[in-house]
């Protein structure tokens, strides 16, 4: 029998039960900090543009119930975990939150809504709220790393299975939980795993459910534990467990459990400058810099050969034209023809008239995308593009890169970061929303902010949907 106080999921429990915040290196709360703005900023322009963010919310707010936790823009209280699931289903609405390109997943709409929700119905400190967000980047993001590339390719919604793990260590952190119950929290996530790539294929715009699930889920885990439900310590390595159902027993045990407090994996995860699959974004770059270079318009342009690994295509490579905002987020093919256009991909450009503009459409067909064996072995230590254009007068741009911009080995800067918030939030908030969130959530003395001054940033600065 399994030494059921030696488990994986116990063994992960004993060190993030012990996490305070005043022992956290200051570069893992700097980071705590940042992926905050950017979750806040993201989640303010998912409420104005995300369709399933729309029809979530006006769901559970006719259902109701306890008011314990703001849902932040709709500026309602409700039951904490589902004040986080819509959060992270507005948060996820526009591709634009951040990721971690170890483990496929993304991190901020699963961790940071459900801390939030907590932190807010059980009154802690905004130290606290940073912590419980390291804590949840490293669970949910340690599991996605170690089950990678298996899970994936198995059909799963990385956001959606590791999420509920890393939000239910997040939430117990936040809710004080011994080493047993911060097993059985994690345990309960892990119960609760789910997600699905399928969407996809057909009506993408459905995805920001699974990570709202997700973060549901934590919130729930922790509860359930604080009243006294107990689960099996063994769900990881069990005959039955979550390695066997979600990977087949391909996972790398070393990078679940080595260097805990040593790797804080909040300082492995990316930052997303568009509001797109991160797949499309190293084209992207790419074909922004060959416009600036060639100082061409889509008349000119030839052809467009890009080369790639095989995951990034079977994600963004089917949709050549798309119908709508949500199927523009998964068409590389398309990013490329407007960031040839226009220099640059912002949420404005995928509108309907661009949709159906005849010559985005032509220069998109006229994108080639095939895969690279060099850059299937390269990946995910490289998640880069090689690409080629070719104008009609015979001048061509040809460049690779390992990775996109955003990475920890290819930063953006606070200046950058802002700068995406401020243009970001520009068409539907007021000048001073965004540099009151960057002031809070980053700026002012952690000491000195609370909790209650997001709430009350939204509040004074929301306008009618």
């Amino acid at each position: 029998m399994a030494d059921l106080d030696n488990t994986i999921a116990c063994r992960l429990a004993d060190f993030y039960a012990a996490v305070r915040p005043s022992a956290l290196p200051a570069e893992v709360m700097a980071k705590s900090r940042r992926v905050l703005a950017d979750f806040l900023a993201v989640l303010a322009v998912g409420y104005q543009e995300g369709f399933l963010a729309k029809l979530a919310t006006d769901y559970y707010l006719q259902m109701g119930g306890a008011a314990e936790a703001t849902v932040l823009c709709a500026d309602r209280k409700l039951p904490a975990a589902n004040a986080a699931l819509l959060m992270a289903a507005m948060g996820h609405s526009v591709e634009l939150d951040d990721g971690h390109r170890w483990g496929g997943a993304h991190p901020a709409v699963a961790i940071v809504p459900a801390v939030l929700a907590v932190a807010e119905r059980e009154g802690k400190s905004f130290l606290e709220l940073l912590a419980g967000i390291a804590v949840g980047y490293d669970a949910m993001c340690r599991l996605a790393r170690a089950t990678a590339p298996m899970h994936l390719d198995k059909g799963f919604h990385v956001t959606g299975t590791c999420g509920s793990v890393g939000a239910a260590a997040a939430c117990a952190h936040l809710m004080g939980l011994d080493n047993a119950q911060m097993a059985y929290a994690i345990s309960l996530g892990g119960l609760q795993s789910a997600g699905l790539c399928e969407m996809l294929n057909d009506n993408p715009g459905i995805k920001p459910i699974q990570p709202g699930k997700a973060a549901q889920a934590g919130v729930i885990a922790a509860d359930l534990v604080s009243r006294g439900a107990t689960a099996p310590r063994t769900v990881f390595e069990g005959r039955y467990g979550w390695l066997r159902a979600m990977c087949g027993d391909r996972y790398s045990l070393p990078a679940l459990l080595d260097e805990l407090g040593q790797r804080w994996e909040i300082m492995h995860n990316y930052i997303k400058l568009y509001p797109t699959c991160r797949h499309c974004h190293a084209a992207i770059d790419v074909a922004r810099e060959a416009r600036q270079v060639l100082g061409c318009w889509l008349e000119d342009i030839a052809s467009v050969d890009v080369r790639m690994y095989r995951l990034g295509i079977d994600e963004i490579g089917g949709i050549v034209c798309p119908n709508s905002f949500e199927e523009a987020m998964f068409s590389l093919r398309f990013a490329v023809a407007i960031a040839l256009e226009t220099g640059n991909v912002t949420l404005q450009d995928y509108s309907a008239e661009n949709l159906a503009d005849d010559g985005l459409c032509e220069v998109a067909r006229k994108v080639r995308v095939e895969p690279d064996e060099q850059m299937d072995a390269l990946y995910p230590a490289e998640r880069g593009v090689w690409m080629k254009v070719t104008l009609t007068d015979g001048r061509v741009f040809e460049k690779a890169v390992p990775v996109a911009k955003g990475e920890p080995d290819n930063p953006v800067s606070d200046e950058e970061l802002f700068e995406k918030h401020r243009a970001m939030l520009q068409p539907y908030y007021d000048k001073d929303f965004a540099r009151g969130l960057w002031d809070i959530a980053v700026r002012s003395d952690a000491n000195s902010v609370r909790c209650d001054q997001i709430v009350d940033h939204f509040r004074r600065h929301m306008q009618p949907r």
